[in-house]
């Protein structure tokens, strides 16, 4: 005779990960970006480390139930120089998806005598949104295989004061002349081509490439010809207190998910 409590044992469910995770990352100084990056860097390995609960249902006619399939994932992109990415993917149709990005931004670049830019202090935030057409054939209503798209961004900058290091800059300056702080606007267009793939039942990594344009809108009171010599690219308009440029927007992106 069957014990009772075997008799009446039902296969347990894994608790699914929240359909939603809700990551707050609180600023007290925007100058002390050093605490953010870690910040991110914390948030990854938690995720990379957090226990998976697998339950199996014991049955007499097999062991386990067949993989899931995922059609959305959150996402968060640790060599993004310069920023703090985290970004959201879901399928919208059998093979195209969409993914929406945000990130604090928290270091630019200005052009410099050397041939790596100048680093210099920001705040500003970063938003992309892209599609994304799957091409592999093994998969359907999963964002898993090679894909290619169009990615659209807009990227918004507050320099730190000081930033062009002139003494124009200084309010002791004898000429009178006050540069204001400086501002930046961008618009980007490109075209990606990436692969994303799963590392177990939940974790993804994804590598793609980017290549396309950025538009920058540049201002500053009184910048003047400090706009053309600071700003990195072609300049296409420029006046007293602003400038436009434009400059090829090549991108590499490499990230990990988790899917639900």
């Amino acid at each position: 005779m069957q014990h009772k409590f075997t008799k009446g044992c039902k296969a347990q469910k894994s608790t699914p990960f929240p359909r939603i995770l809700f990551l707050t990352l609180t600023i007290y100084d925007m100058r002390n970006s050093k605490y953010v990056f870690a910040s991110a860097w914390l948030v990854l390995l938690l995720i990379l480390f957090m226990p998976q609960h697998r339950a199996f249902a014991q049955s007499g006619e097999g062991e386990g139930p067949p993989s899931a399939a995922y059609d959305r994932i959150l996402k968060l992109h640790p060599l993004q120089i310069g920023e703090v990415y985290f970004s959201y993917e879901k399928m919208r149709t059998e093979r195209i998806s969409n993914e929406f990005g945000l990130s604090y931004v928290y270091q630019g670049y200005l052009k410099s005598d050397d041939f790596l830019p100048d680093a210099v202090k920001v705040g500003g935030v970063h938003i992309r949104m892209s599609q994304r057409y799957y091409t592999s054939k093994k998969y359907d209503n999963v964002p898993f295989g090679f894909f290619h798209g169009p990615m659209f961004g807009y990227r918004f900058m507050a320099f730190e004061e000081g930033a062009f290091d002139s003494p124009f800059e200084s309010p002791s300056d004898p000429s009178g002349r006050r540069v204001g702080r400086l501002y930046q606007n961008s618009l980007e267009l490109s075209y990606q081509l990436g692969g994303q793939f799963k590392l177990g039942q939940h974790f993804t990594w994804e590598v793609s490439a980017a290549l396309g344009a950025r538009l920058k809108y540049a201002l500053a009171k009184n910048a003047d010809e400090l706009l053309p010599e600071h700003i990195i690219g072609h300049t296409l308009a420029s006046e007293p207190n602003s400038a436009i440029f434009i400059v090829p927007a090549p991108q590499l992106n490499v990230s990990v998910g988790y899917a639900f």
